[in-house]
């Protein structure tokens, strides 16, 4: 995680060798909570909207327009932060700018609501280190944070499937490039 935290907000990681009764039980990796702590560390401030997006084996948290219902997000993402209203809204509107806008508007439309920036330099890691686990490969184990001027921050969660073979849809199995989720890139 130290090479995100170079480029993005992301959590501190090092390992711990546990012990219990005076027996070993091996080396774990001991990670930083998405939490106002965190939040504060950032951004300097703990207002603001988290949401965590839990891994799963069929993902679908890739940001995907779901309809104007915050009811259906609220299966997909954990809001960590206050569960308000104002907050599902935004990122419903998140999703439908993402998804409804033309590709030659939407670095306009983005550019008021999301750190494209810092999203693209997230995805960018996420291919870099292989993650067989993130959003490209199954759409989950990341963060996404609200601040309080309405920007959303999307970071890594979850980079314990980092370096290894490619095993999600898109990253050397069958059924070629996908996109989050598996969903066809193009």
């Amino acid at each position: 995680m130290q090479a995100a935290r170079d480029l993005m907000p992301a959590p501190k990681v090092n390992y711990a060798r546990v012990v219990l009764n005076g027996e070993s039980w091996g080396v774990y990796v001991n990670a930083q909570q998405f939490n106002k702590e965190f939040i504060n560390e950032w951004f300097k401030t703990t207002d603001g909207a988290r949401w965590k997006v839990p891994g799963s084996p069929n993902g679908r948290g890739g940001l995907e327009y779901l309809g104007d219902d915050p009811e259906a997000y609220k299966r997909i993402y954990e809001i960590k932060s206050k569960d308000d209203a104002k907050s599902w809204a935004a990122l419903v509107k998140l999703t439908k700018t993402l998804n409804t806008t033309p590709p030659e508007d939407l670095e306009r439309a983005l550019a008021p609501m999301l750190n494209v920036d810092g999203v693209l330099k997230w995805l960018a890691l996420e291919m870099a280190l292989v993650n067989g686990d993130g959003y490209w490969t199954r759409a989950s184990d990341y963060n996404i944070y609200l601040d309080t001027k309405g920007v959303f921050h999307i970071m890594p969660h979850d980079a314990n499937e980092t370096f290894g073979p490619g095993g999600g849809r898109g990253m050397g199995r069958p059924g070629g490039p996908a996109g989050p989720g598996g969903l066809p890139m193009g």
